[in-house]
Order: structure tokens, then sequence, then C-alpha cells
């Protein structure tokens, strides 16, 4: 691997880093509420995205309104539902869970992605399937254990997580299967700039319900610069130039490396709500994180193994056109 070629990987994980933050703070900004934190970190992000359309609103209006509105939907979806479904499992659970359960998101995009353009052998998908479900089986059975309430949060919780699984899933499919059917491809920077607004436009409508609705202890001063700094960091720092220095980092990243690197998202915030929630997990609970890591693994393997394959069968057409 070159150097220029480390230097993008580190910032891809540098991307995964910031990223997984939002995985722990929903707990952090307490007593603020969950649904406070998405639409003010989203809110700031949409701004983001809002100044970059007004800088580039000559080739904003080039674009079919279909696609400009394509892209704000799949900003909602993707940002907007995704993170909402992350706060508030991470609240009625654990942040850990929930980043565990998020990670198995790859299987989900490729069942998905298989469906839409298959890639994959549908055997092949079947052992990552079965280790991702026997792991979500081995965090979800021991809630029934726990006494009514315990268990209907935790189970609650589990499927918030699942369903922002789903969530992301749908995004990065949709969003790849556009992307390759276009003849013309946006600007990357404009079409960031559209989910952002996406994202944003459904928080700056819910904001003034979030704060209503957000307990009088949230604007106490000690408390309120803790949800705007949450806010700040995760809207511009997290969201934004995450974003960024993911895409200008994927210009140089092996094809194969890109999943395994995404992949370390969901593996921060396991780590790092471990780490601030002060839990040791249950062996349960590592039991299923290992399972569902192992699926996501194997899925990547064969993922791998396929797409070398078809970068050998396209050397070995060109090399047999410069033959003839």
């Amino acid at each position: 691997m070159t150097g220029n070629a480390r230097g993008n990987v580190a910032a891809a994980l540098i991307a995964s880093l910031l990223w997984s933050t939002a995985f722990i703070a929903p707990a952090a900004v307490r007593p603020a509420s969950e649904l406070l934190l998405v639409t003010g970190r989203y809110s700031l992000f949409g701004l983001c995205g809002l100044y970059v359309l007004w800088k580039a609103w000559s080739e904003v209006r080039k674009m079919p309104v279909r696609r400009i509105a394509f892209g704000l939907y799949l900003g909602f979806v993707g940002y907007f539902v995704f993170y909402i479904c992350v706060a508030y499992s991470a609240t009625m659970g654990s942040g850990f869970i929930t980043a565990v359960i998020v990670g198995s998101s790859p299987i989900a995009i490729a069942i998905g992605g298989n469906f839409a353009e298959k890639r994959i052998a549908w055997r092949e998908l079947a052992p990552s399937a079965v280790l991702i479900l026997s792991g979500v089986a081995l965090v979800t059975i021991p809630d029934y254990l726990k006494s009514e309430g315990a268990a209907s949060g935790s189970v609650i919780a589990i499927g918030l997580a699942a369903m922002a699984s789903l969530s992301w899933a749908y995004f990065v499919v949709r969003n790849a299967q556009s992307q390759r059917t276009w003849e013309v491809k946006p600007d990357p920077k404009i079409w960031s700039a559209l989910v952002a607004m996406g994202a944003g436009s459904a928080s700056m409508l819910l904001l003034p319900f979030a704060i209503a609705t957000t307990p009088d202890a949230t604007f106490a001063p000690q408390a309120l610069l803790k949800i705007v700094l949450w806010c700040v960091f995760l809207g511009v720092i997290g969201s934004w130039w995450g974003t960024l220095i993911w895409v200008r980092a994927a210009k140089g990243i092996p094809a194969p490396l890109a999943g395994p690197l995404l992949a370390t998202e969901p593996i921060f915030g396991a780590v790092l709500s471990l780490l601030t929630e002060r839990k040791t997990p249950t062996w349960a609970e590592v039991a299923g994180c290992l399972c569902i890591l192992a699926g996501v693994g194997v899925y990547l393997l064969f993922d791998l193994k396929n797409s070398r394959s078809k970068e050998e069968k396209t050397e070995t057409g060109k090399a047999s056109v410069a033959a003839a």
C-alpha cells in the first residue's frame, strides 16, 4: 500500500470515528430530549448544505427537479430517520447494543442491493444472515428473562436499532443505484449538500416542537451549553466535515477496502459506549456481538472474492482485445 493510500485509509478511519460519536451523544446530553439533539444536529448540518447550494446555485439550477427532490428525500430517510431511531434506541437500551445492531447494516445493504442489482449469490449471503440473526437473538432473548418493563424497553430499543440499520441500508442502496444509472453524475459536494438539506429541512420544522417539549432542566446554563456543544460537534464536525473527509478519502481507497472501513463506525461506537457507560457487557452480549461481526466479516470476504473475480475477468477481456 502506497503512502497516499495509507493516508486515505487513515482519513476514512477518522471519518468513521467522528460518525461513531453519535452513539454516545444521546446519553451525554441528558436531560435534553433525544428529539432536541437530532433536530439541533441536523439543523446545523442542513445550514452547511444550504451554504454550499447557495454558493453553487448556478450548477444546482441545471439539475432536474426530480433529482433535487430525490436528494432531499434520501437525506430525510438516511440521516434524519436513521438518527431518530439511533437516539431513542441508545437511551432506551444501550449505546453498545445499538451500535452492534447497526453494525449489521452491511448485510441489509447486501440483501437490498441484491434485489436491486444482483452482485452475489444468495447462497453466499445465507451464512452471514444466519450469523447476524443468531447474534441479534443472543442480545434479545436474555431481555425476556428480565422484569416485564425492562424487557419491553430493551426489545423496543433493539427494534429501533434494527429500523436504523434498515433505513441506512435503504439510503446506501438507493443512493448507489441512482449514481450508477444516471448518465450525468451530480457533483459530490452538491449532492452531499442536497442530502444535508433533506435532513436539515425536517429538523428545522421540528426544532421549535423539540425545544418546547424538552425538560426545563435542559435550559440550565451547564446543561444548555452541553447540548449546544454536542449539536455543533455532531452537525458541523461529525456530519459535515466527516462526510467531506470520507468522500475525499474514498476516491483513493481500493473498492474492496471501502466496506470494511465503513464497518468500523459501529465498532468505534460500541467501544465508546462501553467506555462512557462504564459497563461490562454480559457474555450473551459479547457472543451476540461476535456473531454479528463474524456475519459481516463473512459477507465482506465473499464480496472481496467476487470483486477480484470481476476485475480478473475484465483484465482478461482487455488482454484478449489487445491481442486481437
